[in-house]
């Protein structure tokens, strides 16, 4: 008989090599998998607090060489999407170097614009929290222009105010990607493909 832990690792396979990967989600996951810098866990019980506090910990202590992501996997967890966002809050607490999110298999399936379109590419088979390092991030993004510029608008052209949007965002990019990548594909098999995950 299969261990929840080798279940809940086969389903998470599956979805970062069968969604994220084949549809080139994310830019950075076959990279960081391929260089053995995606650290996952698995972490059984209804409300584990103690057991994610201590993988925190251990993933605190590692260098960005060694991990650069990680999931904390949550096979048992006792309830919905609301239960686990607050779960995530509490986690967050714990966190120094690692940026969070929560991935689940029920979150919603709004495809109205970019943006809401995120939820439904966090339908992992089992809630998973997300943990990205902070420096990572900091990398991908320099070269970037951030903070706030300040000018006199009075000694610009109407042209060179235009001219003045903001770029987006890394993140902002692979949304409006990820978006044009589900405007490709039939939604309804995309859900039936995740649902098969679980």
């Amino acid at each position: 008989m299969e261990s929840i832990e080798a279940a809940a690792l086969a389903r998470n396979d599956r979805y970062l090599r069968e969604f994220v990967e084949a549809l080139d989600l994310c830019p950075f996951a076959r990279r960081c998998r391929e260089m053995g810098r995606l650290a996952r866990r698995v972490l059984p019980g209804g409300r584990p607090i103690e057991s994610t506090a201590a993988a925190v910990g251990d993933l605190e202590r590692t260098r960005e060489d060694e991990v650069e992501v990680a999931l904390l996997i949550y096979p048992e967890f006792a309830g919905g999407v609301r239960a686990f966002e607050e779960f995530r809050g509490e986690v967050r607490g714990f966190l120094q170097l690692f940026h969070c999110v929560a991935f689940h298999p029920d979150l919603p399936m709004d495809l109205a614009n970019a943006n809401r379109a995120v939820s439904f590419l966090r339908r992992a088979p089992d809630p998973t929290l997300q943990l990205v390092r902070i420096a990572t991030l900091d990398r991908v993004r320099s070269g970037r222009p951030a903070g706030s510029v300040y000018l006199d608008a009075s000694e610009l052209s109407l042209d060179e105010l235009r001219s003045l949007q903001r770029p987006p965002s890394v993140s902002e990019q692979i949304a409006e990607a990820n978006f044009r990548t589900l405007q490709r594909h039939d939604p309804q098999r995309l859900a039936d493909l995740l649902a098969r995950f679980r």
